[in-house]
């Protein structure tokens, strides 16, 4: 998202006219192909709207205890928000109008070994790094964190991923033009000092940070209700977040 806002043009190219390009290339050579398009949360904007409490360690939704339905409204926030839910309308449009197979995922948090975390991109994986970093003594500064550390979202395993994606393949003519809200659930949910809790009780550290503002766009919360994709696809995570994260860390050790 914070790529997006610093170059717009590259992001529009890329998600929305690459992702119209490979939809009307399916359309013209191969309309039998099964598309499955990884969207994301941010075609929801801010969420402001939701209510929210506060506690010592998170923001909560009393409204949404199981988590955010399909159903909520889009309301595109962010460069990036923007050409993800455009080419998020258009999977939904070309099943309408030519009939392809296309199912759309709205991603929470995605981790797991072999994601090459920035800054950026991919929070889990990037804090692990630095409390690995805090732990072995490398970490010459503190690390920043946008925000008080309260905003959740839920966690979704790199496997589990992977299953979803071959278990919707093989229901592709039941669930064609289906749109699912996908995350690890309210039982994988975090916040970032949750989180942080976590790491300092495996590692043995201590997680000092310098806070930021909070992040354009950001939201306080998105746990993904995945009751849909349980009920169609017959699939649920089954990698817990203390495992995922555990697992995280060991691959982290051997990259950092």
């Amino acid at each position: 998202m914070t790529t997006s806002l610093k170059n717009p043009r590259l992001d529009f190219e890329t998600n929305a006219l690459g992702s119209f390009n490979i939809l009307d290339s399916i359309r013209n050579y191969s309309p039998d192909s099964c598309i499955l398009y990884s969207s994301t949360n941010k075609v929801y904007g801010d969420l402001e709207w939701v209510k929210y409490e506060e506690t010592p360690t998170r923001y909560i939704s009393p409204e949404f205890p199981t988590g955010l339905p399909e159903t909520i409204p889009l309301k595109f926030s962010s460069p990036y928000g923007c050409s993800k839910g455009c080419a998020d309308q258009y999977m939904q449009d070309f099943h309408k109008m030519y009939g392809l197979k296309t199912v759309v995922f709205r991603h929470s948090s995605m981790y797991g070994g072999r994601q090459f975390a920035t800054y950026d991109q991919g929070w889990i994986g990037w804090f692990c790094q630095q409390a690995i970093k805090i732990k072995k003594g490398e970490l010459s500064e503190l690390f920043t964190i946008s925000g008080n550390g309260k905003q959740v979202r839920d966690l979704l395993y790199a496997s589990d991923m992977v299953n979803l994606y071959l278990s919707a393949s093989e229901k592709i003519d039941t669930i064609k033009g289906e749109v699912f809200n996908i995350g690890g659930g309210f039982d994988n949910s975090l916040s970032l000092l949750e989180l942080f809790n976590i790491l300092e009780h495996e590692l043995g550290i201590k997680m000092v940070y310098r806070q930021l503002k909070p992040r354009e766009s950001d939201q306080k919360i998105f746990i993904a209700d995945i009751r849909k994709a349980k009920r169609l696809i017959n699939w649920v995570p089954k990698v817990d977040k203390l495992i995922g994260i555990r697992k995280m860390l060991s691959w982290c050790i051997e990259d950092v």
